[in-house]
């Protein structure tokens, strides 16, 4: 049986061993060096003259002083009982840098900092924020509000960008009412700008338009143009008295019908030039 133990190397306490209370205090001690472990700056290379009882660095390279130099660079050194006691890293000890405000964590060859393990999850597969994100969506956040800003550093511009892989392909926003979907807008399945709406999630009625080639905006049946207003439907009401709304209009071939108050039309005749 080996006398200390393989990770942190603290004293075991053996059979019939005289002074337990030395080796129970030695393993406390160096507990207290290496659970939340805390050092007070590892850019300081110069050994200091008097330290604090517990005061702890991570030594930088080439430092200087009667222990110190001995060390190698990345070395815990803490001060204990009057003597600096040295503390070989390895792989996943972290340690607190208290004049940077910053973690390190060791990952077997170097200290690096958590945020820099955090910023280096570029790859995730998936991320789920409150619920489970799965194959399809791989990222999912259940949450009641969810902010997105602009960088205080930056331009100030903000922008969220939806790509899809090719023409026929959709890039769209979709709002649901208990998973179903009642609203829609992006390129859905074509390179124009739409918004589309649906009353069972299924069936989908497009009430807007956007052409990417000129800009013209079609409303369900109407086309608004640059110089021009077109109604591609033909519609001729039933009498002067036919149910409409005021404002209303409407075209045949022999006229133009304008509804002037509720269930009041009025027409003009068509002719050829």
């Amino acid at each position: 049986m080996q006398d200390r133990t393989p990770r942190l190397d603290l004293p075991w306490l053996m059979p019939a061993q005289a002074q337990k209370h030395v080796t129970v205090n030695e393993a406390l001690a160096r507990l207290d060096m290496l659970v939340q472990a805390s050092v007070l700056s590892r850019t300081l290379t110069d050994q200091p003259e008097t330290p604090s009882e517990g005061e702890g660095y991570l030594l930088p390279d080439a430092p200087q002083g009667e222990v110190w130099s001995s060390q190698s660079e990345g070395v815990l050194m803490v001060f204990h009982e009057g003597v600096w006691t040295a503390v070989e890293p390895w792989a996943g000890l972290t340690v607190f840098v208290a004049d940077e405000a910053v973690s390190l964590v060791h990952d077997g060859a170097e200290w690096t900092a958590l945020t820099d393990q955090v910023r280096a999850l570029g790859a995730l597969e998936a991320l789920g924020v409150g619920t489970q994100a799965d194959a399809v969506n791989r990222v999912a956040i259940k949450s009641t509000g969810v902010l997105m800003s602009a960088d205080d550093a930056g331009p100030g511009d903000m922008r969220l960008t939806l790509n899809k892989s090719d023409a026929a392909r959709t890039a769209s926003l979709v709002f649901q009412s208990n998973w179903s979907g009642r609203a829609e807008f992006g390129l859905a399945g074509e390179e124009a700008f739409s918004i589309k709406v649906s009353d069972d999630g299924s069936s989908w009625l497009e009430a807007l338009k956007v052409s990417q080639a000129d800009g013209v905006v079609r409303l369900s049946g109407l086309a608004v143009l640059s110089d021009r207003l077109s109604l591609s439907a033909s519609h001729t009401p039933a009498s002067a008295a036919a149910p409409g709304e005021a404002g209303a209009i409407c075209w045949d071939a022999a006229y133009i019908y304008v509804c002037v108050a509720a269930n009041q039309w009025r027409r003009a005749a068509l002719a050829a030039w």
